[in-house]
């Protein structure tokens, strides 16, 4: 994945300095508008952006900044230059020696070939989406770290690429390499429809259906999360919380060693079955109720408790009340 000269102009356009600036220029005049896109978008800031570094700072594995920081040689600790390009042109459009776009044309004066493929609205993504953990050899099957890929594929919007939510096109039919939408609030709050019922004074169940989205809610890196909770609405500090997550715990693998395995997942799927969630208050007949479902990025998890998490961020994807009974 090294040796292709865009990266060079990328990190021309953001004042990051590399050997191949003075070289490379003339790709951003080409692609000015694509290359300001990224500029701002998440897989820009993949490597140096803070919720990352904390839980690198805590894990700093090569693993991980192999797909955070693909221009980068993995044993290298440090923020460089090529690091700080995190997920460049030539980490998603070089495949092989290629230059690989999606469908289209290519001008005849342009100054390379590019192969079009019509599946790279969903292939290109897979690279750093769909992928197992390191230490799958040690267990008896391997375990997907990331299986958004497989998760797509069992949605509703398994006939739409990934490109077609993540890069809509503009007027002209340019896909937007702003990636916007997992930073979009009103797209993270359609991800997911809610309904709340009492089901008696102290039991709440709430019903999550996935929305307009094509994988499990919340789906990426293990570092994302749904809190479910319910609380008395004069009484907030007698909450009660769910999770939803991939959770994991340690298991004795065939080979006798114990790794952190998967034991359940009670995500949102992405099939467009209901995941149903009961939560038990110590509240009375005469309490209105409030809930919420919040969207929780963890800079990193710390134990096996969910509590104990270290939350970086947070949005409330939908809330409400429940009147007395």
């Amino acid at each position: 994945m090294f040796g292709i000269p865009w990266a060079g102009a990328i990190a021309l356009l953001c004042g990051v300095a590399t050997p191949q600036s003075t070289t490379d220029a003339a790709c951003v005049s080409c692609h000015p508008t694509v290359a300001a896109e990224w500029s701002a978008s998440q897989h820009r800031t993949a490597f140096t952006e803070s919720t990352f570094q904390t839980a690198h700072r805590l894990e700093p594995r090569a693993f991980c900044r192999a797909c955070h920081a693909p221009e980068q040689n993995p044993s290298t600790r440090e923020i460089t230059p090529a690091s700080a390009l995190g997920v460049s042109c030539r980490s998603c459009h070089l495949i092989d020696g290629e230059i690989v776009s999606g469908e289209g044309t290519v001008s005849a004066d342009a100054p390379h070939s590019v192969r079009r493929d019509p599946d790279f609205g969903g292939l290109g993504c897979a690279r750093c989406h769909q992928f197992d953990f390191p230490d799958s050899g040690l267990r008896a099957a391997p375990l997907a770290m990331q299986s958004t890929v497989d998760e797509h594929a069992a949605s509703r919007h398994r006939g739409r690429s990934c490109a077609e939510c993540h890069m809509p096109a503009d007027a002209a039919g340019r896909a937007s390499h702003s990636f916007a939408v997992t930073r979009d609030p009103e797209a993270l709050r359609r991800s997911v429809r809610v309904r709340a019922r009492r089901v008696d004074e102290g039991q709440v169940v709430l019903t999550l259906v996935a929305g307009e989205v094509g994988h499990a809610v919340p789906t990426g890196d293990l570092l994302r999360r749904l809190e479910v909770g319910a609380a008395p609405a004069r009484r907030p500090e007698m909450a009660t919380r769910r999770y939803l997550a991939r959770h994991f715990g340690q298991v004795r693998q065939p080979t006798g060693i114990a790794l952190l395995d998967e034991l359940y997942d009670d995500r949102v799927p992405a099939d467009g079955q209901p995941r149903e969630v009961s939560l038990k208050l110590e509240a009375g007949r005469d309490e209105t109720i409030v809930w919420w479902v919040r969207y929780q990025r963890v800079a990193h998890h710390r134990s096996l408790d969910p509590e104990r998490a270290l939350v970086d961020g947070e949005l409330e994807l939908a809330s409400g009340r429940l009147l007395p009974l």
